[in-house]
């Protein structure tokens, strides 16, 4: 016996059966080998010793729990709640929620005829601005939106004098092209006119279509690729007027005109200032128009325009 466990006592020895056991007593131990009870070991001491251990009862946590009405869906008898019924109900009760709804709603309302007007707006492209993929079957490639026209072998009649004699000649040109629906007569009667004029303006057009199928090159100004303002720049270089390449600087250079002033030759620029071209007379214009294109005829401008005019006064 050990020198710190005690005796125990006659009636610990032997549990009285005749004292009956309440729902919460443990079983009394079955006679066999002894566990040791489990708890606080001690640091000295036999296992008698250490299997004694105090119990500190924990304060009772009160939790407070507030109700809110939960759509119930009933399935067979069976109560279900759905997780975005819980989460709709929640919402629905959050003032956040419904100071956030309201303001959106209020959005709206202001917002909606702003909305309205600008879904009525339509964005309207100058003709010339369109870049639509083309095949071409022989001479002519019909689109949706335009023609494209290539005439080839182009007789135009260009008529000189000298006061006394009048003199016609046809020249030949390879190829013309039109586009956005001008007809080869149409070319024909503009250019025969802009050439029989005759002096600088005659030069001018005659170097600009030396140019006519030359593809489109941003900066570019010979036949392996030019530009708008290219265009203008070789075609005034003939007759010995030196302009910059970019078109906001030509356009500065010149003086604006009335349309009902223009002469072939004359410059017609966007108001933007994004564009320019050379007007050939009988509303048809000479122009490299944009990447992918060649240099071709088309229609006046649809687009905000201007003329202006770079020859000296009487040319």
């Amino acid at each position: 016996m050990g020198r710190h466990a005690l005796p125990a006592a006659a009636e610990d020895r032997q549990p009285s059966r005749a004292t009956p056991r309440t729902a919460l007593e443990p079983a009394p131990a079955s006679p066999g080998p002894q566990l040791r009870p489990r708890g606080r070991r001690s640091a000295l001491g036999p296992a008698a010793a250490r299997s004694t251990f105090v119990e500190h009862p924990k304060p009772t946590r009160t939790v407070r729990m507030q109700w809110r009405p939960v759509p119930v869906a009933s399935v067979a008898g069976t109560a279900v709640l759905s997780r975005a019924a819980v989460l709709r109900a929640e919402r629905a009760v959050d003032p956040r929620h419904i100071r956030r709804a309201a303001n959106a709603k209020r959005a709206a309302i202001l917002l909606a005829p702003a909305l309205a007007v600008t879904s009525t707006l339509t964005l309207s492209m100058p003709a010339n601005a369109a870049t639509p993929t083309e095949t071409q079957h022989g001479t002519t490639t019909a689109q949706a939106a335009q023609t494209f026209t290539v005439a080839h072998d182009v007789k135009v009649p260009v008529v000189s004098t000298d006061g006394m004699t009048t003199t016609t000649t046809v020249v030949s040109y390879p190829t013309l092209d039109l586009r956005f629906g001008v007809t080869t007569a149409q070319a024909q009667s503009a250019l025969s006119a802009a050439l029989s004029a005759g002096g600088d303006r005659a030069t001018i057009v005659e170097t600009a279509l030396q140019y006519m199928g030359d593809p489109y090159v941003e900066g570019g100004a010979s036949h392996a690729g030019i530009d708008c303002s290219g265009l203008t720049m070789v075609a005034y270089a003939a007759v010995g007027i030196p302009l910059v390449h970019y078109v906001p600087t030509q356009d500065a250079a010149a003086t604006t005109i009335p349309e009902s002033e223009a002469l072939p030759g004359d410059l017609v620029v966007y108001d933007d200032q994004d564009h320019v071209g050379l007007y050939l007379g009988q509303g048809l214009v000479l122009q490299a128009p944009h990447p992918g294109e060649v240099v071709d005829i088309v229609p006046m401008y649809s687009a905000a325009h201007h003329f202006a005019r770079l020859l000296p006064a009487g040319s």
